[in-house]
């Protein structure tokens, strides 16, 4: 697969601050298709690297290219062209009275003629299981319905990639697993390219690869088995560490022999059942 985003070099400073960078000579890349999680504390620089690369921020030392377009102040609508991104809180990317008003914005804003934008509309809130609140007030909504309608604004406009900016950290448990599952699928479908800013480290199981950030520094860069793996230094660098690795620790307390490295939950629920059985 190739690369659909390459960043080299990669820094940044707020003019607000003690001059700490916020990002400090990062570099990496992403290739077609791949889902790639970036996690990090509070403040570490993960959403503000995911802006860079979304050409939301004026960033003068390091490059980035999308799609095999450099991003410079004259690309920058061009590369915008090809992301998609959602954030924390859909309320502040709502700008329509109603559902379907709210996800033909970006049509609009394409000059998509309206014999191809009133399809396309209700063909996105059909991928999401919104159409039936069409014509519903998105203020109105639940956080889940919200966080659909966002992702539906998103599918209407078919971009190659979808950046995830904690966009799950509002919703319940199972709201989260089910907007994982909806990305999940639609990045199959439509051979999607998956960027998922995330503090959640179940969230991040779901990727295919996992860059750690920490005050601006890309600290860590593996599959999500080898950094989960990892778990004293994940509560170093200000992370949980995963629900699996707690029961893990648990047993191993209680004297009971358990597997060396990460397993995701499905994983674990197979090998208690196993241990269970020869008991």
């Amino acid at each position: 697969m190739e690369n659909i985003i390459d960043v080299q070099h990669l820094s940044y400073r707020y003019q607000d601050t003690d001059g700490r960078p916020a990002l400090d000579d990062i570099s990496f890349t992403v290739k077609a298709g791949e889902w790639l999680a970036l996690v990090g504390h509070n403040g570490s620089g993960k959403s503000t690297l995911a802006r860079a690369v979304d050409g939301l921020l004026p960033f003068s030392e390091g490059t980035v290219t999308v799609g095999g377009i450099k991003l410079t102040p004259e690309t920058v609508w061009e590369v915008r062209e090809k992301i998609g991104m959602i954030f924390q809180n859909p309320d502040n990317q709502f700008v329509g009275a109603t559902v379907e008003d709210d996800v033909a914005f970006g049509l609009e804003n394409r000059q998509i003629s309206r014999a191809e934008m009133v399809p396309r509309v209700k063909a996105a809130l059909d991928e999401v299981g919104m159409q039936t609140f069409a014509q519903r007030e998105p203020g109105a909504l639940s956080g889940g319905q919200k966080q659909r309608v966002a992702l539906a604004g998103i599918v209407a406009i078919a971009p190659d990639i979808l950046i995830l900016d904690e966009a799950t950290s509002m919703l319940d448990p199972q709201g989260r697993r089910d907007m994982l599952a909806l990305v999940q699928r639609l990045r199959e479908e439509k051979h999607l390219t998956v960027i998922s800013i995330t503090h959640d480290i179940d969230e991040a199981a779901s990727a295919d690869r996992v860059l750690v950030i920490d005050d601006g520094k890309l600290v860590e860069e593996a599959q999500p088995a080898e950094i989960f793996a990892q778990g004293e230094r994940l509560i170093h660098l200000g992370l949980d560490v995963p629900f699996t690795a707690k029961l893990k620790q648990a047993l191993q307390d209680r004297g009971i022999t358990v597997p060396t490295g990460y397993q995701t939950t499905t994983e674990m629920e197979e090998w208690l059942w196993q241990s269970l059985s020869n008991t």
